[in-house]
Order: C-alpha cells, then structure tokens, then sequence
C-alpha cells in the first residue's frame, strides 16, 4: 500500500467539506483573478501583460447567474450534465471541473455561445496546444478565445508561490500564459487551422480565479476569510493554545470543495482531526477549512513538516 493510499484512506475519516456544484459555478463566475489580489504577485511582469477579464463582463455573469429564476431552473440540470460527465468521461482533476461548470455557463448564459472548448492546435502532425475556449460574445459579435486555470497556492518566499503539490508555481504559470498559450493563435500555422474552422478570433481574455495561503502566524487565531498554511507540527501547537480552543470546528475538503466557501457550520474539533493525521503516514497538503455558527470562518491547508524545505528546494534560488 503506498504513502498515497494510506493518506486516503486516514482522510476519509474525516469530516468532509459538502460539494455543492451551483455555489461553485456562482464562485467560478464571480471571483477576481488570483494574481490581481497580492502585490508580490502584480509585480511579475506576466501578470500585468495577461487580458484579464473586464469587471464588467464577470458582473454580467454572476448578476445573471444570481437570479433566483435562473438558478431554480438551471441547478438541476447542471448537476445532472456534471453527473452524466463524471460517468461518461471519468476525470478528478479540479482543472477538468472548473472547466465544466465554464462550459455550461458559456451554453446557459444568453451572451454567448459556445463554439470550440478545448480545440486542439496541430501541424505536420505535431501538437502545438489547445486554446480552452473559443465562444461568441453575442453583444458586440466578437469571437473570443478564453484562456481559464483555477489555482491554488501557497507562499514559500517573498516573491515566490508554490502549488500545494509543488509541481506548480505562480511565476511560471503566469510567464507560460503570456508567452506561450494566449501568443499561439498568432503563429501562421494556427492562423491556416482556424481559418479551416471559419474561425477569426477578434480578442482573448485570461481567467485564473484561486487563492493565495501565506505561512499561518501560530501567534493569534486567524481572522475571519484569512488564508493560510502551515506545518502539522506546528498546527498541533497551534490547536492547543489556549487561546485558539474556540467555538472553531472543522472540515476536511476534497478537491472540489476547495471552490466556494462552505456554508456548514458544524465540523470536527481539533483534537479529532490530529487523532486521524499520523505523521508518518501524513505525506500530502490537506486543505481544511474552520467553520462557526456563521458558517466558513477561514481556510487554510496543513501540509508535512518537510513540505516547505522541498517547496523552497524546488525554487533553485
């Protein structure tokens, strides 16, 4: 049995976080971009080179989808296309459901109309990429190419954010957006393959909803929507000062649940969640959330006490 499988099975003890498929499509449509909510990150050059969706144009979204009409109408049938997808495309990557709960807001919205998703570029038999969405904006008849990622990451240095999995960094994430994936459609070879598609794309938008955790300051209890990570040692320490034995509880959260915020308001104590993660079978981030009578209070993940020496060695700086 690997390190993995143990991980799993000890979390699926747990109490989890609840799935709930509107609430994340309504977060998906209505958060800002990630690299535009921390200074060290809007210093990167990539990230001020990206067109980043309008304002405007993820008001109209989530004004549309908060409608009480459209949502009674609609949640039923987009928990049922999700169903039908999960059977009949099986696939648990948190970037493959964000993708689909865009799919079916591109189909649903009366804006757009949804042409391409995930068409892939090719010449001379090699793969060039894939642009993720290719829609109609109805209301200025303009054909769009949406680039879309949602990302979660923790902060390692000043300037530097590593994914939970440390197979991912902000800096290169935004570098490889800017210069690769959104510049493809200009290569002369992609250019002949959209024409064969009838397509001419007018402009392109970058998407990249997430969150940003900083180290947790062990010190004082975390504030109310403050995201954060931290050691499992020091989340032990944590938990048995005095001052954050609170009215807090928790909740483990499965992938799909890192999305919207969780309105439930009861969870696991503190000491029930240390009893399940072992440390030596404790070997990936679990991303957890505090909730209270008023529902998620924080969020955050615990990671394995050698987590942040490999995340800083993956840095090479």
């Amino acid at each position: 049995m690997t390190q993995e499988t143990i991980q799993k099975a000890m979390i699926s003890s747990l109490k989890s976080g609840q799935v709930d498929n509107w609430d994340n499509l309504m977060w998906s449509v209505g958060s800002s971009d990630t690299p535009t909510s921390e200074d060290s990150v809007t210093a990167f050059s990539a990230a001020n080179q990206l067109p980043w969706l309008l304002p405007t144009r993820r008001t109209s979204l989530l004004e549309y989808f908060s409608c009480p009409k459209v949502k009674d109408a609609l949640s039923p049938e987009l928990d049922n296309y999700l169903h039908e997808l999960s059977l009949n495309k099986p696939n648990n990557r948190l970037g493959t459901y964000f993708e689909r709960l865009w799919s079916f807001a591109f189909d649903k919205h009366p804006d757009y109309q949804l042409l391409y998703q995930n068409l892939p570029l090719r010449s001379g038999g090699k793969t060039l990429g894939e642009l993720d969405f290719v829609v109609q904006h109805l209301p200025s008849n303009q054909c769009e190419h949406w680039e879309i990622a949602v990302k979660f990451y923790l902060q390692v240095t000043d300037i530097h954010w590593v994914g939970p999995g440390i197979k991912d960094r902000l800096d290169i994430k935004l570098a490889r957006m800017a210069d690769h994936q959104l510049p493809l459609i200009e290569m002369p070879a992609v250019q002949s393959m959209l024409k064969k598609h009838g397509l001419e794309i007018d402009r392109q938008w970058a998407l990249m909803p997430g969150r940003l955790f900083k180290p947790l300051d062990t010190f004082r209890r975390p504030s109310s929507h403050d995201l954060w990570w931290v050691s499992l040692s020091e989340f032990r320490s944590f938990s048995l000062s005095q001052a954050n034995r609170s009215a807090l509880e928790w909740l483990a959260l499965p992938k799909q649940a890192w999305l919207a915020p969780q309105s439930s308001t009861t969870g696991m104590t503190a000491d029930q969640l240390l009893e399940a993660l072992l440390p030596e079978s404790f070997t990936h981030p679990l991303c957890i959330a505090a909730v209270d009578k008023n529902g998620e209070a924080c969020r955050g993940f615990i990671v394995p006490d050698n987590w942040y020496q490999r995340a800083k060695s993956s840095l090479s700086i």
